[in-house]
């Protein structure tokens, strides 16, 4: 099904899909970070990596040109998003990863009001 919603989605609901991943990913991390036996599980892992991939993605999908500062703007929260990952990462702890979750919810509301489901 969701190979199904992927290959048919127009490209402003694959940007949905994608938040929709990314913040079910750091979700994952934020639970798995927050119970101190599963800090360093396989599963907290693959979500930091399946997260970081997300958020790189919609970041290297920005168009400066046609975005101009909306583009620079939302360069500069995926930034920050990958930064508040990598800092999660490194110190295994949850509080980063809330702040880049924030973001995230943040935009993928935005985008939800103005995409037809």
């Amino acid at each position: 099904y969701r190979r199904t919603a992927i290959l048919t989605a127009s490209p402003e609901k694959l940007i949905v899909l994608l938040y929709e991943g990314a913040i079910r990913h750091l979700e994952r991390i934020r639970i798995g970070l927050s119970a101190p036996a599963q800090r360093y599980s396989e599963q907290v892992g693959l979500s930091f990596n399946k997260a970081i991939g997300i958020v790189a993605e919609l970041r290297t999908s920005l168009d400066a040109e046609k975005g101009k500062e909306v583009a620079q703007n939302l360069d500069a929260l995926y930034g920050f998003c990958l930064d508040q990952l990598s800092d999660a990462n490194a110190k295994r702890e949850p509080e980063p990863i809330e702040n880049a979750l924030t973001i995230m919810r943040t935009l993928k509301e935005g985008w939800d009001a103005v995409i037809p489901n």
